[in-house]
C-alpha cells in the first residue's frame, strides 16, 4: 500500500471520528428536555449550534438568535442584564457561571420566565457552552415557600408581641388586686380605709375579670370556634335594655344620652342577640370614655330595607367626644391597638373591645362604618342582615315574657323574686365557690344545701319529698357526673317536683353555645360566674313567670 494511501486512509478516519463526535455531541444537547443550549465562540458569541427547543422556550427563532445575539438581551429586564454583565465580566472561567434572571418573552410564548444560564468554557477555552433552564415553576414555588415562611414569621412575631401584652395587662390589675389586699390587712382597724381598699381591689377584679372575658373571646374567634345564634328577639325591648344600661353611667359623666329607634316597622327578628348587644355596647362604651361632661350619645336602630324574609339593620352610635384622626381607622380595629400609648392611662379598657367588634360584625355578615375627626367626635355604625320571625316564633316570645309589652308583666312586681325564706339545693364541687354562694344567699335569707357532684345532687333530690327545695343551682364541670348530665337525669326521675323545680346552670363558661347546651339538658337559666345576683333574680323570675303561665294553660 502506499505510504499516500495510509495516510488517506488514517486522514478519513480521523475526519469520521470528528463528525461521529460532533453529531453525538449535538444529540446529546438537543436530547436536553425542556433545557436549551447554545454553543457560543469566545471571540465574538457567534452562535455556532443551538438546540431546536430554543424556539419553544424563548419564542425566538434560532435564525434570528443566530444572526443577532443581542436579541435575547432585550428581553431580559435592564436591571438583570446589567447585573449579567457585571457577573460575567468579574467571572474567573475557571468554573461554571450561573446567572438568574427574568425573561419577558414574545407575544406567542410564556408571558415571563424565570431562566437559569450555566456558561462553561470547553473547546480548550475557545467556546462557551450556555445551558439556559426554565425555572419558573420551581422560581415560583421558591417565592410562594418564602411568602409562607415571612407569614409564619409575621404571625410568630405577632403571636408574641400578643402574648407579651396579654402578661402585661393581665399582671397589671392582678398586682393591684394584691396590693390592696396587703393594704386592707393594715387597715383592719380603720374601718373606712378598709372598705376603700377592698372597693379598689374589686374594681380592679372587674377590670381583669373583662380582659380575660375579652381575651377568651379574641381566642375563639381566631379559632373560629364562636357559632353565631339564631333566636328570635324584639328589637324594642333590646333598644329598651341598651338604653337603660347606660342611662345612670351617661347622667354621672354629665352626658346627654338617647337611643331612638326610626322607620322600624320589622321588630321582631331572628339573630344573635347577645352578640348584637355585645357590638352595640363596645361602641357606647368608647362614645361615653371618650365624650367630656357636657357633651352627647346618641344610639340610633334604623330599619334600611326587607327582603322576602330578612330585613337589614344600622346599629349607630354617635357622641361628640375627642374624636380621632381617620387615618387611624384601620387599627382600632386590631388587638391592643390605640391611637396613643396615654389612651389607656387616661381611659382605661382593654384594647380588645374593637377588634372582638369587627370580628363579630364579619361572623353576622355585616360591616362597620366608621366617621371620625379631631374635635369633632366619632360615628360608629354596623349594617347587620336578620331575619324576621316568625309568627310562631313571635308567639313565644310573648309567651316567654320576652316583648315590649309583656316582659313588664313577667319581671313585675307579682313575679320579683325574693331569696327571703327560699330553700336551695347547690351542686358545686369547689369549695371556695360553693362558699361563696352559700354565704351570699344566706345572708339574703335562704337556706342552701351543699351536694358535692353531679350524681350526689341527683340522689339528694331524688330522696327528698316535693317541695323540700325551691329550685337547684347547678354547677356544669363536677366530677362523676357533670352538670348537663345530672339536670337530664332529674328530669327524668319519678318525681312529682321532677318537671317542674327551676333548674339554673351556674357555670365560668357562658357562651352561647354553653347556654344552648344548658336550656337542652331542661335547665331554666344560665348564669356566668363570678354570679351577678341581679342576673341571678331575673333568670329565676323568668322561670317563676313562665312556670306561672304553664300552669293556667
Amino acid at each position: 500500500m502506499k505510504k499516500g494511501g495510509i495516510l488517506g486512509l488514517f486522514g478519513s478516519h480521523e475526519k469520521r471520528d470528528a463528525d461521529r463526535a460532533r453529531r453525538l455531541f449535538e444529540e446529546a444537547l438537543a436530547q436536553q428536555g425542556p433545557n436549551v443550549a447554545l454553543v457560543l465562540r469566545v471571540d465574538d458569541c457567534l452562535p455556532l449550534y443551538i438546540t431546536p427547543n430554543f424556539e419553544r422556550i424563548f419564542g425566538v427563532s434560532p435564525e434570528r438568535i443566530s444572526d443577532d445575539i443581542e436579541t435575547l438581551y432585550r428581553f431580559i429586564p435592564d436591571s438583570d442584564r446589567v447585573r449579567m454583565q457585571r457577573q460575567v465580566r468579574d467571572w474567573d472561567r475557571a468554573t461554571p457561571l450561573n446567572l438568574l434572571c427574568s425573561y419577558h418573552a414574545p407575544h406567542g410564548a410564556k408571558s415571563q420566565l424565570s431562566i437559569r444560564f450555566t456558561i462553561s468554557l470547553i473547546q480548550n477555552g475557545t467556546q462557551y457552552l450556555v445551558s439556559a433552564v426554565d425555572v419558573t415553576t420551581e422560581s415560583e414555588r421558591i417565592a410562594k415557600a418564602e411568602a409562607e415562611r415571612d407569614r409564619a414569621v409575621e404571625t410568630a412575631n405577632a403571636r408574641t408581641d400578643y402574648m407579651n401584652q396579654m402578661s402585661h395587662e393581665i399582671r397589671t390589675p392582678l398586682n393591684g388586686i394584691e396590693g390592696m389586699i396587703s393594704l386592707a390587712r393594715e387597715h383592719h382597724a380603720d374601718e373606712s380605709r378598709l372598705m376603700d381598699d377592698l372597693s379598689r381591689a374589686s374594681q380592679l377584679s372587674v377590670y381583669l375579670l373583662s380582659l380575660i372575658n375579652d381575651m377568651l373571646d379574641m381566642s375563639r374567634l381566631n379559632s373560629g370556634r364562636v357559632r353565631i345564634d339564631d333566636a328570635p328577639f324584639d328589637l324594642r325591648l333590646f333598644a329598651d335594655e341598651i338604653e337603660r344600661m347606660f342611662t345612670s353611667q351617661a347622667a354621672d359623666k354629665g352626658l346627654t344620652y338617647s337611643v331612638i329607634l326610626e322607620d322600624c316597622e320589622n321588630v321582631f327578628v331572628v339573630g344573635d342577640r347577645m352578640r348584637l348587644s355585645q357590638v352595640v355596647i363596645n361602641f357606647i362604651s368608647n362614645a361615653v370614655k371618650f365624650t367630656e361632661r357636657g357633651g352627647s350619645v346618641t344610639v340610633t336602630l334604623r330599619e334600611m330595607y326587607r327582603t322576602d324574609d330578612g330585613v337589614s339593620y344600622m346599629l349607630r352610635v354617635r357622641d361628640t367626644g375627642k374624636g380621632m384622626d381617620p387615618r387611624y381607622i384601620s387599627k382600632i380595629f386590631k388587638p391592643f391597638e390605640q391611637e396613643d400609648r396615654t389612651i389607656a392611662r387616661r381611659y382605661g379598657g382593654t384594647g380588645l373591645g374593637m377588634a372582638i367588634t369587627s370580628a363579630l360584625v364579619d361572623l353576622m355578615g355585616g360591616e362597620i362604618v366608621v366617621d371620625t375627626e379631631p374635635g369633632r367626635g366619632s360615628t360608629f355604625s354596623a349594617y347587620i342582615p336578620l331575619r324576621l320571625a316568625t309568627p310562631e316564633q313571635v308567639e313565644e316570645l310573648k309567651i316567654k315574657g320576652q316583648t315590649l309589652e309583656t316582659a313588664p308583666d313577667s319581671l313585675g312586681s307579682s313575679f320579683t323574686y325574693q331569696f327571703e325564706g327560699k330553700r336551695f339545693l347547690l351542686a358545686e364541687d369547689n369549695e371556695i365557690n360553693a362558699m361563696i354562694v352559700i354565704e351570699l344567699l344566706a345572708r339574703r335569707g335562704a337556706a342552701v344545701e351543699r351536694a358535692e357532684n353531679g350524681q350526689a345532687v341527683v340522689e339528694r333530690f331524688r330522696s327528698m319529698p316535693a317541695g323540700t327545695y325551691d329550685t337547684i343551682l347547678m354547677d356544669i364541670q363536677m366530677p362523676v357526673l357533670n352538670g348537663w348530665e345530672a339536670a337530664e337525669q332529674i328530669r327524668g326521675l319519678n318525681h312529682e317536683d321532677a318537671a317542674a323545680i327551676p333548674i339554673i346552670a351556674l357555670s365560668a363558661n357562658d357562651y352561647t353555645e354553653d347556654v344552648e347546651r344548658s336550656l337542652a339538658a331542661g335547665m331554666n337559666g344560665h348564669v356566668g360566674k363570678p354570679i351577678d345576683l341581679n342576673v341571678l333574680k331575673a333568670q329565676l323570675a323568668a322561670a317563676m313567670a313562665e312556670a306561672a303561665y304553664r300552669g293556667n294553660e
